[in-house]
């Protein structure tokens, strides 16, 4: 069916040197999308006015991904789907009120973001229902897009713990049989950390701990870009399977007598988690990485070199793998505290195949070089746009701050004695940022987060953010 249109004639200004800059002025506030449609002619802008619900509706979808920077994320199958159901087509419109207000567009209220979020949650159960236990992409996509809308309306971006569940809930209905595509694989790839940071906050597993592998392994070898998938794989199961671990310390510290089958098993975990590495693809991938001299005079524990990557996916992939290695070696840490603490017997781990000797110096190596790194990103970071990466960033800083304090010497290369204020200051600074924390994020909240992540219990500011 041919789409009905108007079109509108406007008169552009005799100084014909005037480049057009996609803004018109008219009564009908033309969108970025709708000037894109424009034709000149002339002195004469014709401007196409779609009348169709459904063109209205994507060009908006597609002005919104221009507008929040996501046109090369999971987002851009969006603008093809639109239309195919209704729970898409609200969760759609859902989003785009929300991203609207957020950027504080007149007369657009909270009330009416949460209105809209409520029309696109009663036809995704419908949806949900009519699937027969096979949930398709539409409605993964659907769920996905309503995650972060209520951190959007808040601006701290923070998914909903329920709809994350919700979407591993999707997968994992999914027969074995279901074909795994692209779009789902890179929604598990969006909120892969996250998803860790919910369930570390929440003292639960991970939502995707049981969804199928192949939704997050690298399946790219012998691509170009292999490499960076392989590091971002690694990361991503890191980050599914971590929460277990979190859990099962925290149980183990807060038993007076810690059970010599519970630390075992801890340990086994750790081992496995462990095993998740690949420090020559790390090498490798880093020679692609450019080291510049630092414009940031607070790069605090390298202050004169900062990495700048690529492209954003680099970046992403880089920082994941350090993050999730990193907590890791926290975790390793204290199990180890835990372990000499109480008096296991090493024969009883020997005769199944585990190590509770000391952790080796090589280990503080392997973090202070990590630290390094991610401290070393803290300009490239700045250039970034989405929520998501900042988020990911500030958490790795989260991380480095633990890393201090479990390891106070770890700075100790350096001769300036105000270095180690500087770094919590910094560190403050960047999640303060990133959460747009109100009120503002004090050094006892990121101490109390930094401890979460090695078993402390969830408690404090950060823990309130991430609630169920």
């Amino acid at each position: 069916m041919q789409t009905v249109a108007h079109t509108q004639q406007l008169t552009i200004a005799e100084d014909k040197r005037r480049p057009i800059d996609g803004t018109v002025s008219s009564s009908n506030h033309l969108s970025p999308s709708q000037v894109d449609l424009a034709r000149r002619d002339g002195g004469t802008l014709l401007v196409h006015t779609p009348q169709s619900v459904k063109t209205v509706l994507i060009i908006r979808a597609i002005d919104t991904l221009r507008r929040e920077h996501v046109e090369e994320e999971w987002f851009r199958y969006l603008p093809s789907h639109a239309g195919h159901s209704p729970a898409l087509d609200l969760s759609v419109k859902a989003i785009v009120a929300a991203c609207a207000y957020n950027r504080g567009v007149p007369k657009l209220t909270s009330s009416d973001c949460h209105q809209a979020l409520a029309l696109a949650i009663n036809a995704l159960q419908a949806n949900i229902k009519r699937s027969n236990g096979q949930p398709g992409d539409e409605i993964l996509a659907s769920t996905a897009l309503l995650a972060p809308l209520e951190g959007i309306i808040k601006h701290h971006g923070i998914p909903t713990c329920l709809h994350v569940q919700g979407l591993a809930a999707i997968l994992t209905a999914r027969p074995v049989s279901y074909p795994v595509s692209q779009l789902a694989r890179e929604i598990l790839e969006w909120y892969a950390c996250e998803s860790a940071i919910l369930a570390c906050f929440n003292d639960i597993p991970s939502p995707f701990e049981s969804v199928a592998r192949a939704y997050f392994t690298n399946d790219r070898i012998g691509y170009r870009d292999s490499d960076r998938a392989q590091l971002k794989a690694l990361s991503n199961e890191i980050f599914l399977r971590l929460p277990r671990l979190v859990k099962l310390v925290r149980s183990l510290r807060s038993q007076a007598s810690p059970q010599t089958r519970l630390l075992l098993d801890a340990v086994r975990r750790k081992e496995s988690l462990l095993g998740l590495q690949d420090s020559e693809t790390e090498q490798r991938f880093l020679r692609t990485v450019e080291v510049r001299p630092s414009s940031i005079p607070d790069a605090t524990l390298h202050p004169s070199k900062s990495l700048h990557f690529a492209s954003a996916k680099d970046f992403e992939a880089l920082v994941s793998y350090w993050h999730s290695r990193l907590s890791l070696f926290r975790l390793e840490r204290r199990l180890h505290d835990l372990l000499m603490s109480s008096g296991v017997q090493t024969d009883s781990a020997d005769e199944q195949g585990l190590s509770i000797q000391p952790v080796p110096g090589a280990r503080e190596d392997e973090m202070s070089r990590i630290v390094k790194n991610i401290m070393m990103c803290s300009e490239y970071d700045r250039t970034l746009v989405l929520v998501k990466q900042h988020h990911l960033y500030a958490y790795a800083l989260l991380t480095v701050w633990g890393v201090t304090l479990d390891l106070p010497e770890i700075l100790s290369y350096d001769q300036d004695g105000r270095r180690k204020g500087a770094l919590t200051d910094l560190l403050l600074r960047r999640m303060n940022s990133a959460l747009a924390a109100e009120p503002a994020l004090t050094v006892e909240d990121m101490n109390m987060a930094a401890e979460i992540f090695v078993g402390g219990q969830p408690k404090g500011t950060f823990a309130e953010l991430y609630a169920l």
